[in-house]
């Protein structure tokens, strides 16, 4: 598979021992730290800062003896890698226009396309920062074409949409200090060269207690800050530990999340006898890489004509299956979806969103209680919560809630139970109206005969249910809470005027497999709902059956008494469409693409293969083009984050727009 074509670039992030001022011992470990990541299918490979001398010189690094060295050992470098398949970034002491400098060099099969300055405070009593312009380089030994000099260099892979700048410590970590005023507009400026898909930051710091996490704290935050892919790696092992230590920490992270990290502190300096002897040990260097998005939008803060774009000869894919976390629930962060105390924070807050969405409605409109329907499924269950939460922030009794279930055809005794006990725990104000023999006189009337079980049936019953909603809504005084969520509306799995309608709408948008998450914390709470401890176990077990309660709209008449029309037998697993519903909402990415992703996640695992995920892609993208009509004229409801389909927001669709350029794209994968 060449993952370029679908905007993939694998990057490496690469800690070599290193022997202090051994300028030709560490060339050596850099070279084989370049060919091992190519043989990972790395396409570019990161060093620290000063990777070529260490970082540990001190006042030598004025001596002409160790800088010619270290230019020296770079041309080999960039020789002895001509054949390598890869892009290198390394660091090194360079000498230019009588000031010294940390800079780095790019260079790929036998080319320097570019040295950059970092503006770094380390070593600032030996190092200069750079103000000067525009500049370029005769780099003796190795080429005679000038190279490119500066830090408004932006390098760019040709054909590909695989780009990057070179950062400094100075800029990444310490954005608030004010450049001197010697300094050109650029200098010290390296942040505003954006659009870039790739930030890069090589750095030679010190290591304390403490330091990685503040290290992934900032990478993440300006990663989705400028909604690209941050990159930074430390020197490491073999730096002089006189005064302080390097620990080799790294790190990639694009638009806030984590795709790769390490804390440092491998001893791969130690041989596998356990000898300590350093001399003539060929070490294996430290390497982390990721396969990064370049198709994820970045902004652009700097004007294109600002930077010199440094264009790199292209770069073969070698065929290699994706390097990336595994996520197959993305509307739930990684962070969240592993820490404990971080997902009861999250769903703290998406409650709390919800409650105060219709608190507010509540307040404007002067309604003091709530209605709704209830029916033992996970749609209800939550947005009957999010009313009680309503209640009490409007400082009302859980009774102003009205919990109505209207049993038809469909209902088995199970999730009938399951509302009512739900509702009677919680203390609203529970109300039973069965709609059999309302249907059949509306089946008499249209002359339809009710042994037919098509759309007029199922519908039908689910406008009976809405107007008896309506109606008693109007009679109380009190607001109409809808209950049909995100995924129900991408796919239009909602009756026109029926569960597609409501005064507010709580769950608009919480994608399905989210609500899940959202019942269990409310679960995990009860005394948030019930001050009484003995009902708590009860309170839980009634949820958990909910939980485990196969989804469906109970419209087809039960057999037994066992639900016989279940949601995900016709339409194919939430968590598969809630994932094409998340990159729909949140990427442009192609159906190509997406698939790719998927197969990702979920064939690794043997959840899903190629072909039932191609089948449940034909089935999103069909009802999410036919049924925008529904979405048009949605009822107002909160956006929590997640994404919305609400007609007032950024979502625009024509109702009559065709899927048929999707669903080529989809019948072409399936001849694959």
């Amino acid at each position: 598979m060449n993952i370029h074509e679908y905007g993939f670039y694998r990057v490496a992030a690469i800690v070599p021992s290193c022997a202090v001022g051994d300028c030709a011992s560490n060339a050596e470990r850099i070279i084989g730290g370049l060919r091992k990541s190519a043989e990972m299918g790395a396409d570019i490979a990161v060093f620290p800062a000063l990777a070529l001398t260490s970082s540990s010189c001190g006042t030598f690094f004025e001596q002409r003896s160790l800088l010619n060295a270290a230019e020296d050992r770079l041309a080999y470098i960039v020789r002895q890698t001509s054949m390598e398949p890869i892009i290198g970034v390394v660091g090194f002491p360079f000498f230019f226009s009588g000031n010294i400098y940390s800079a780095v060099a790019v260079f790929s099969r036998g080319t320097i396309y570019g040295i950059v300055p970092l503006d770094g405070t380390a070593h600032s009593r030996v190092f200069s920062v750079y103000g000067g312009k525009e500049s370029s380089v005769i780099f003796t030994g190795l080429q005679n074409t000038a190279v490119p000099f500066g830090s408004d260099l932006l390098f760019e892979v040709e054909k590909s949409r695989f780009s990057f700048v070179i950062g400094s410590e100075k800029n990444v970590w310490n954005q608030n200090e004010v450049v001197s005023d010697n300094a050109s507009p650029a200098a010290g400026n390296t942040l505003t060269v954006t659009g870039a898909a790739l930030y890069i930051e090589p750095l030679a710091q010190a290591s304390f207690a403490g330091s990685f996490t503040e290290l992934c704290r900032s990478a993440a935050a300006l990663s989705k800050q400028e909604r690209n892919t941050v990159l930074f790696v430390n020197a490491g092992w073999g730096e002089s530990t006189t005064d302080t230590a390097c620990a080799g920490e790294r790190g990639i992270y694009e638009n806030g999340e984590l795709l790769a990290a390490a804390n440092g502190f491998e001893l791969s300096a130690c041989n596998k006898t356990g000898n300590s002897n350093f001399s003539g040990y060929e070490d294996e260097a430290a390497i982390t890489l990721a396969d990064m998005d370049c198709e994820a939008p970045s902004s652009c803060c700097r004007s294109p004509s600002v930077c010199r774009r440094i264009v790199i000869s292209a770069i073969p894919s070698r065929g290699v299956l994706l390097v990336r976390p595994r996520n197959p629930n993305p509307f739930i962060p990684p962070a969240v979806q592993n820490n404990e105390q971080a997902w009861e924070s999250f769903f703290s807050q998406v409650t709390e969103l919800q409650a105060r969405g219709l608190a507010k409605r509540m307040y404007h409109t002067g309604c003091v209680k709530t209605v709704l329907g209830i029916s033992g499924g996970l749609d209800s269950t939550l947005a009957l919560f999010i009313s009680i939460l309503a209640a009490r922030i409007l400082r009302q009794n859980p009774d102003s809630v009205t919990a109505i279930t209207m049993p038809g055809f469909g209902t088995t005794d199970r999730t009938k139970s399951n509302a009512l006990k739900l509702a009677e725990l919680l203390g609203c104000t529970v109300l039973t109206i069965p709609i059999e023999k309302a249907m059949m006189q509306h089946f008499a009337d249209i002359e339809h005969p009710a042994d037919i079980c098509n759309n007029v049936y199922e519908n039908a019953q689910a406008r009976e249910r809405t107007q008896i909603l309506m109606d008693k809504a109007n009679q109380l005084g009190a607001l109409l809470v809808g209950t049909g969520d995100l995924s129900e509306s991408a796919l239009g799995w909602e009756t026109y005027n029926g569960d597609h309608m409501s005064m507010y709408n709580v769950n608009a948008g919480i994608p399905k497999t989210l609500l899940r998450h959202c019942i269990r914390y409310v679960a995990a709470h009860p005394a948030v709902f019930l001050p009484d401890t003995n009902v708590h176990t009860e309170f839980r077990a009634v949820v958990q059956d909910i939980l485990d309660t196969p989804i469906s709209p109970e419209l087809l008449p039960a057999q037994k008494q066992v639900i016989t029309q279940k949601t995900e037998e016709i339409l194919g697993p939430y968590e598969l469409h809630d994932f094409f519903l998340y990159y729909l909402l949140h990427t442009d990415f192609s159906p190509t693409k997406i698939l790719l992703l998927a197969e990702h996640c979920f064939s690794t695992e043997q959840r899903y293969n190629r072909q039932q995920i191609l089948g449940c892609m034909r089935i999103f993208y069909r009802r999410l083009f036919s049924q925008q009509f529904k979405r048009s004229c949605a009822p107002d409801g909160v956006q929590v984050g997640f994404g919305s389909f609400s007609p007032r927001g950024i979502w625009q669709m024509p109702s009559d727009m065709t899927a048929s350029v999707w669903l080529a794209e989809l019948e072409k994968l399936s001849e694959v």
